[in-house]
């Protein structure tokens, strides 16, 4: 497997794994330092304003992706965490860090997209679900890497030292890509007119269903991701970090095991298993039982190793190598809109009520469930293999 890449590829995956790492080490800890600075009110805003901003930043990341370039859109998104790290020592009061949340969550408006459009210029079709199966593996495991240690740098680094840190690694992702070929022919200098949307940048409709798809499905990851912590702590689970660990452990492993599954068998159907997966552990979660929450990490992980790739890949398909970042942008506003839904609706339904929990999860589970039957009656139908390209 390994030899069929290209080093420019895993390059590529090294800087994805540095740029997730870097921004995942803080959020276990960000909903106990947002209550140590009066806006415990505020959990949801954590999250949801990282991913408000990543959003809004889409549009227009794309659309820089396929004129300038894929290296400047993955540099910008770099440097920009860089320098939000920098800064969160310095605005110590619940505004001051809530502007920096939602500025910050414009490096993952550009990162991701620049990174994916690269990905596309250079895998050929028949590989892309592994290919994207591999550069997820590396996010999971940076994701991952960032949840498992995240209190272990707190205690031995301090809070400062921990957000130093962060900037650190999102640098180090930098350094990695500047020196890549650029993979766009032909790149136009940056002009006033890349700024210039129409409703096409915004929203690509060729990459529509899996767009859909994404939004209904990552609610799940954005409730996850906001209450976890606060669900381990209720459980008596010290390290808040633990369920996250085991979930992105099960992705990784389900990735390396199903990564061509949609490339054989086709997105559609790679999607309602990962679907139905999500189904199962918003219904273990609904228990606020010990046990079911660590078998429904075990199944988050399945959900998320399986529906990822296959959505990535298919938004790519539908592309057909023309304006790629446009459709990936299109595929990511809606990944940060359900993570944002996710993160502020589950907050305010829970109320840091533990009871509470119960709800978040049931209501999950009806969305998760929507996009299961909008998989089997809203979707057009698919050839029983993806190598051939997709009608526009």
């Amino acid at each position: 497997m390994f030899q069929r890449y290209s080093a420019q590829f895993w390059l590529l995956c090294l800087s994805t794994f540095l740029f997730f790492f870097s921004f995942t080490i803080l959020i276990p800890e960000l909903p106990d330092y947002i209550t140590s600075l009066g806006g415990e009110d505020y959990k949801g805003w954590t999250i949801g304003l990282f991913t408000i901003a990543a959003g809004l930043s889409r549009p227009t990341s794309g659309r820089l992706a396929d004129t300038m370039g894929r290296k400047p859109v993955m540099i910008f998104g770099g440097a920009v965490c860089v320098v939000m790290s920098l800064l969160y020592p310095v605005f110590t009061v619940v505004f001051g860090f809530l502007v920096l949340r939602f500025f910050h969550g414009l490096s993952t408006g550009f990162m991701p997209t620049g990174t994916v459009a690269y990905l596309a210029d250079i895998i050929p079709s028949d590989r892309r679900g592994e290919a994207m199966g591999l550069i997820g593996i590396m996010n999971n495991i940076g994701m991952m890497s960032g949840y498992a240690i995240s209190s272990c740098i707190m205690k031995y680094l301090g809070l400062s030292g921990m957000f130093y840190l962060s900037g650190v690694l999102a640098l180090l992702s930098v350094v990695l890509i500047y020196n890549m070929k650029e993979s766009l022919p032909n790149p136009e200098r940056l002009k006033k007119e890349h700024f210039k949307l129409s409703v096409a940048d915004v929203i690509d409709k060729r990459a529509k269903e899996p767009a859909i798809l994404m939004l209904l499905t990552v609610v799940f990851f954005g409730v996850n991701i906001t209450l976890i912590p606060d669900y381990s702590v209720a459980l008596g689970i010290d390290n808040k970090g633990l369920f996250i660990s085991i979930m992105t452990v099960a992705t990784v492993v389900t990735r390396l095991f199903t990564g061509k599954i949609s490339d054989v068998k086709g997105r559609i159907f790679s999607c309602k298993i990962g679907t139905s997966f999500w189904i199962l552990s918003a219904v273990l979660l609904t228990f606020r039982d010990v046990n079911l929450f660590y078998v429904a990490a075990v199944t988050c992980g399945i959900a998320s190793g399986i529906n990822s790739p296959a959505l990535f890949a298919w938004a790519v398909d539908v592309a057909q190598g023309i304006k790629s970042g446009r459709s990936m942008a299109t595929l990511f506003i809606a990944l940060e809109a359900g993570i944002a839904i996710g993160a502020i609706v589950s907050a305010a339904v829970y109320n840091n009520i533990f009871e509470n929990l119960t709800y978040v999860y049931l209501l999950v589970g009806v969305v998760s469930t929507l996009a299961l039957l909008y998989l089997y009656f809203g979707v057009r139908k698919e050839p029983s293999l993806y190598a051939q390209e997709l009608e526009e």
